[in-house]
This record gives structure tokens, sequence and C-alpha cells, in this order.
């Protein structure tokens, strides 16, 4: 196994552990801000970076091409952008949540591989650009499901009166809701910078990838526009955060294979 397939399975095994820990933690009450936690992610966060610049020195350019180098690109943008929203949002606990989704789409890239791309002529640095906002808004989504994740849990724990260490260290429920909405904006605004950079391009508008980023960009700001609107009530908010994930992440499976 090549030292960068090394790194990202060192890497999963960390985030694996870092929710073992943290239930841990949960269970036993010992669970202090998720410090220990965060070290984890942390110390995952530099072993993602590490296998995707190896992983791009292999390649010549920076992998986002085949659908593993895309998931684990997915992975550590959701990661940046855990460290960058959740301290200002107060999310204490989405790691707990991100770490598995993490660590699955990291397993899936594994398992599917990771081989050699075919020459390609002179890199379009724009071409490159509006590849990786898309894929960071692909992650702000992510983030989405996660907070609505956390919501519709917290909302069922609620319901069934089952308080307990978990429930504590949960955000207020309005928290997570305002959470969600800036999540699916800060996606929908990332994906709007990235199709605007395929204008530059002058992409084909029947490129496959650029009709489901359209898509995609549709569902969201549809989401978006019912948000802002009330339209929806705070739990059916968090499920469409949860459910809008759908599209963009098995559209991911339609444009690397088409």
């Amino acid at each position: 196994m090549p030292l960068s397939q090394q790194l990202l399975l060192a890497a999963t095994l960390t985030f694996v552990g870092a929710v073992v820990q943290a239930l841990l933690a949960l269970k036993s009450g010992a669970w202090k801000q998720g410090r220990a936690q965060l070290m984890l992610m942390a110390g995952g966060f530099v072993l993602q970076t590490a296998f995707i610049y190896l992983r791009g020195q292999e390649v010549g350019q920076c992998p986002m091409k085949s659908l593993s180098d895309i998931l684990v690109f997915i992975a550590w943008s959701i990661l940046l952008l855990y460290f960058l929203v959740g301290p200002a949002f107060r999310l204490s606990l989405l790691g707990v949540f991100t770490a598995p989704l993490i660590s699955i789409m990291q397993i899936m890239a594994l398992v599917g591989g990771f081989a050699p791309y075919a020459p390609k002529g002179k890199i379009n640095a724009l071409v490159e650009l509006h590849a990786a906002v898309a894929l960071i808004a692909y992650a702000a989504f992510a983030l989405a499901c996660i907070t609505g994740v956390m919501y519709l849990v917290q909302e069922r724990m609620l319901k069934k009166h089952r308080i307990g260490g978990l429930f504590y260290q949960l955000p207020p429920i309005q928290g997570l809701s305002n959470a969600i909405q800036r999540l699916v904006r800060l996606g929908l605004l990332l994906l709007s910078i990235a199709l605007g950079i395929s204008f530059a391009l002058q992409t084909s508008v029947s490129n496959p990838k650029l009709v489901f980023s359209w898509v995609v960009w549709a569902l969201y700001a549809v989401i978006s526009i019912l948000m802002w609107k009330h339209f929806t009530s705070p739990r059916k908010t968090a499920w469409l955060a949860v459910i809008g994930f759908i599209l963009p992440f098995i559209s991911l499976w339609i444009v690397t294979h088409a």
C-alpha cells in the first residue's frame, strides 16, 4: 500500500477512534467540551491533508477526478468547515456526528482504490478552482445534513423524555435550526460561485457534471427559499437538510462514471 493510502487509513482509524472516545466519555459523564475528541479530529485532519498532498504529487494535479479522490476531498472539506463553523455555532458535539460520515466516505474511497490519472495537458487553474469550490459547497450541504440529524435526535429525546449525557451537550434546538439554514446558504453561495466560474470557462451546458451541479443548485435554492420564508417548520427544515443531501451524494457516482 502506498504511503499516501497508509496515511488515509491512519486518518480513518483516527476518526473512528474519535467516535469511540466521545461515546465512552458521554456514557461515563467525563465529557469536557470534547477536548480529547477535538485533538483526535485535528490529528485526522493533518493526516488527511498529508494524503491529499501526496496524492496530488502522484497524479500531478489536485486529486479531484476519480470518485475515491472526490470522496476524500469532500471529507477533508467537511472537516475544514467543521473547525470553522463548529465554534461559531457552538456545536460542541458536531464532531461526534461528523466523524462517522467522514469515516464511511474514506472507507469507501479505500475500498474503491486510487488508480493513476490519464495523461493530461496544461492544467487550467480556473477548472481546478471550479471543482474545488463545488466540492466544498457539497461539504457545506453535508454539514447541514449532519446538523439536521442532530436536531432530529434532540427533538426525539425531548419527545421521549430521554434526558441524558448526550442531551446536555447538544446546543439549544433553535440554535441547531439556525445553523442548518446558515450552512445551506453557505453551500448555495459556494456552489453559485463555482457555477459562475463555469460560465467564465464557457463550459458546455450539456456537460453531465454541470447539469447535475445546476440540479443540486436548484434543489438547495428551493430549500433556502422555503427556510427564508418560514414555509417549513424547524423539524421539516431539518428533514429537508438531511434528505436534500441524498441528491448531491448520489450525483458523485453519476458524474464520475458519465
